[in-house]
């Protein structure tokens, strides 16, 4: 095999610039933007960067797609160069929408971003061939892409490895203290300039020869008839074991098996587009028996789908995953319906179809972000107003204890919106802002738990539970102000529990001892080797006041001042911070058996 030269090489790269200006120049532009955003050091500042960036991440499949469109209708370099600014255009408007604090802003922005970019990517793959017919082009131009950008990527992650030992070895032999932010963005220039261009290298130049083309790659077939055949195999026989589970014994379907249900129609499905251009052979009948009857076995687990996630919507509301995943199950219905019904079956359908759908979800009153906030506030609002925390639109105190079950929802419904959509769409029911002070930066949301306190409720992590037995752990806040006036010394404990009741501290003159149940403590101050006062510190109230109020529950990021418990005598003080409490639920029981500790004392009152 020869290696080609450095004047092929040069010439080819300037062949793939001229066919693809504007991408190429869309990847240098991002690649410049990532290193900048990489090498920036302390908390992310708003930079417009950040819209830059997004926008090159989407204009690298919009600009790929729009060049070959362009160049299948034969448009020439200028029709070209104006189709693909119009498409420059769309991304400058929607690099205005991104916010230039995109770290700290929702989440949704970034959501968006990956859907736009995945129906972008799916336009690739029809943008040459949305004429009629060409069914056989349109397969093997996707071959060619694929395969092309297995052995790029291959590519860039050698050499990758290459440099990164070198700039290794530069730092250890020659002390050349290389920055670890070095890495990252040499991986950066790698995937973002290297990646592309080779990629853009063997991108098909005749769109129209490849109609004609009968090859078919024995890797290919390789991969579908003894990895993802088999694959899909398994998962059918998963699934229709557990559709008959669910008719025995009549249960309703868990949402987990959502996620089955797609990965087995993703799996079936592109096993079935890489063996397109086969099946028809003699000695693959096995190909249009399984094309037949692979949307027929579909349909059972279709009607699956939809119950298995309207249970977790009906009782926890919409939010984007289910949303989607519902959207999923409605397009491969019609693509089952389409496939079995149809005698085309053109499979260019199915990233065209799935391609819109993409962007059908993204915006609208029917989108999945305006349906999934306007789900989740629904939910708090019916939740709080239950309790009477929500009262004619403004939040109060509730007049009672709220229901575990129902505290966590609320946290949960918090959490999300914290993170996914901001609060603005609760902001309304608080008289004061939910957005925090922050320093100069733009404000951000406040922390779940802060405003989960400003409805009058402990604020329970998703990893909480109240089942009976097991373990208790509730924990202080780390951030907080401790009230330390009237005490000198401080001893700071950890694992106190069955096994390490007693602790001296014959330098200071101190020591204490926990009784065997963990209820109580005696502080014990002594001169000289013996004990000259002592001062009960009583657990008890304090333990039944706190599993009293979370329910024999755990609960983090509790006050300080919530987990302290003092005494005094005539002769010293003593306040005890618990930070830790480790506790076991024995049925109705639950016994401490664990604390970490700080320990205020004062002597000579």
């Amino acid at each position: 095999m020869k290696l080609p030269s450095l004047r092929q090489v040069f010439k080819e790269s300037t062949d793939t610039f001229v066919r693809f200006p504007l991408v190429l120049a869309d990847a240098i532009l991002g690649t410049m933007v990532t290193i900048v955003l990489v090498d920036h050091q302390g908390p992310p500042r708003p930079t417009v960067f950040f819209n830059i960036l997004s926008a090159t991440i989407l204009g690298l499949p919009l600009l790929i797609a729009l060049a070959l469109f362009a160049e299948k209708k034969k448009w020439g370099w200028s029709g070209s160069t104006a189709f693909q600014m119009a498409g420059v255009l769309l991304l400058i408007a929607y690099a205005f929408t991104v916010p230039s604090d995109l770290p700290g802003a929702p989440g949704f922005h970034v959501i968006r971003l990956l859907i736009f970019a995945v129906a972008l990517h799916l336009f690739v793959a029809v943008a040459p061939f949305t004429s009629a017919g060409e069914m056989n082009g349109f397969w093997h131009f996707n071959k060619a892409l694929f395969l092309r950008f297995l052995t790029a990527f291959l590519y860039s992650l050698v050499l990758f490895a290459g440099l990164a030992i070198a700039l290794a070895a530069l730092d250890q032999l020659f002390g050349m203290n290389v920055p670890g932010r070095r890495y990252p963005q040499l991986w950066f220039v790698i995937i973002g300039i290297f990646n592309t261009w080779f990629f853009l290298a063997d991108v098909p130049r005749d769109l129209d020869a490849l109609d004609a083309q009968t090859e078919y790659p024995k890797e290919i077939k390789i991969l579908a008839q003894y990895i993802l055949f088999p694959l899909a195999l398994v998962y059918l026989v998963i699934l229709y074991a557990y559709v008959g589970k669910i008719l025995i014994a009549w249960d309703w379907p868990k949402g987990w098996v959502s996620k089955l249900i797609l990965g087995y129609s993703a799996t079936g499905m592109f096993l079935l587009l890489l063996l397109h251009p086969i099946r028809d052979l003699v000695e693959n009948v096995w190909i249009k028996t399984a094309s037949r009857w692979f949307y027929v076995i579909l349909i059972p687990l279709l009607v699956m789908l939809p119950l298995a996630l309207w249970r977790r919507i009906s009782e926890y509301g919409m939010t984007e995953g289910r949303y989607l995943a519902l959207a999923l199950g409605i397009w491969l219905t019609a693509m089952a319906l389409y496939f079995i019904f149809s005698k085309t079956k053109n499979i260019k359908l199915v990233p065209a179809s799935l391609c819109v759908l993409s962007l059908l979800v993204t915006f609208g009153p029917w989108g999945t972000f305006e349906v999934s906030e306007r789900s989740q506030v629904g939910q708090l609002k019916e939740i709080l107003e239950r309790h009477s925390i929500l009262v004619e639109g403004t939040i109060q105190k509730p007049p009672s204890a709220v229901p575990f079950r129902d505290t966590k929802q609320i946290s949960s419904i918090l959490l999300y919106l914290h993170d996914i959509h901001g609060f603005d769409g609760i902001q309304p029911w608080f008289r004061e802002s939910l957005k925090a002070d922050s320093a100069g930066l733009p404000p951000r949301f406040k922390n779940p738990a802060l405003v989960a306190r400003m409805m009058g409720i402990e604020y329970v992590r998703t990893w909480q539970s109240s089942e009976e037995g097991g373990s208790v752990s509730l924990t202080t806040s780390q951030e907080g102000v401790l009230n330390v006036d009237g005490y000198e010394r401080m001893l700071k404990m950890q694992q106190i529990n069955t096994g390490r009741l007693r602790r001296d501290f014959p330098e200071e003159g101190v020591a204490f001892r926990m009784r065997e149940e963990m209820d109580a403590m005696t502080f014990i101050v002594s001169s000289e080797g013996k004990a000259i006062d002592s001062l009960e510190i009583d657990f008890k109230p304090l333990l039944d006041r706190l599993l009293g109020d979370y329910g024999n529950t755990s609960a983090a990021d509790l006050p300080p001042e919530k987990m302290s418990v003092s005494n005094e005598s005539k002769t010293m003080r003593v306040k005890v911070y618990l930070k830790r409490i480790q506790a076991r639920r024995e049925g109705d029981v639950t016994k401490p058996v664990s604390y970490d500790a700080e320990i205020f004392y004062a002597r000579g009152k």
